[in-house]
């Protein structure tokens, strides 16, 4: 078995450092090798050069700069494809109704320029960086008489003229240290539906909540926020309670269109 074992070292041994023979036959290279220097030898040699070849086909790791083009790239195309889907989700939403062209007729096309933090309150930026998936506190039926229980009795939970957008659930949150709560809804678009947030905000003032493009709405002043992720539409009451509504899958028209069409800014074109 030895002189066998000799005599087919060549073949074994690339098996051997491949992890290929059986678990029988390796101890059996093993022991062999043990009291034969010549196929310990011959092993050991094929290793070197198993490593050294393996050292030389290894790929050379990408310069910084390689790295910071491909990033840029991804970051790129990550926006579009944002904006693409919120052009996709534009055909669904607000269907030609009356309540639909009495928003239309209010509200004017905005064209909005993507800004940076640096062009925005910083309470804004805040609630901006809170717009991703969160466990809710509460859901259902329950939500509205919880929030004026836990967050305050005068809360004015925005409502939609649209059947098709519903109050799914709500959490506490902080915005700069201004007691805050999340609300979640959902926004029903042909087969499927799509998220919507609102964060609403105590004791703001009317600049609280400024940046990107202003748009005036009866008495009351609308800003809109688009970046690469997703749109906002904020808004500051006559009583100093601060709303914020986020998606990324809508335009900022219809974005603007959707919260004008809410309970909100009606009130405020009526001065209450």
């Amino acid at each position: 078995m030895t002189a066998s074992l000799c005599s087919s070292i060549d073949t074994l041994a690339m098996a051997y450092l491949d992890d290929e023979l059986a678990g029988e036959e390796r101890r059996e290279l093993e022991t062999h090798m043990i009291d034969c220097t010549t196929c310990r030898t011959h092993v050991d040699g094929e290793r070197s050069e198993l490593s050294l070849v393996r050292t030389r086909l290894a790929t050379p790791p990408a310069p910084d700069l390689l790295k910071a083009r491909v990033a840029r790239a991804l970051d790129a195309e990550d926006a579009q494809h944002a904006k693409r889907e919120r052009r996709r989700w534009s055909g669904y939403l607000l269907p030609a109704s009356a309540t639909a062209a009495a928003v239309a007729a209010l509200v004017a096309f905005v064209a909005v320029k993507p800004v940076d933090s640096n062009g925005i309150a910083p309470d804004l930026v805040e609630v901006t960086r809170q717009h991703k998936p969160m466990p809710l506190e509460v859901q259902g039926a329950s939500t509205t008489p919880w929030l004026q229980q836990n967050f305050t009795p005068s809360v004015e939970v925005p409502q939609f003229a649209s059947p098709g957008i519903r109050l799914v659930g709500a959490r506490l949150t902080a915005v700069n240290g201004h007691d805050a709560a999340l609300l979640a809804y959902n926004v029903a678009t042909g087969q499927s539906e799509i998220g919507l947030s609102a964060i609403v905000i105590r004791n703001l003032d009317a600049d609280d909540l400024s940046g990107g493009t202003e748009i005036q709405v009866g008495n009351r002043t609308l800003h809109v926020l688009e970046s690469d992720t997703m749109v906002a539409v904020t808004y500051v009451s006559a009583s100093h309670m601060g709303y914020a509504f986020m998606t990324d899958r809508l335009s900022p028209d219809d974005l603007v269109r959707l919260v004008v069409s809410s309970d909100l800014i009606g009130r405020a074109q009526r001065g209450r």
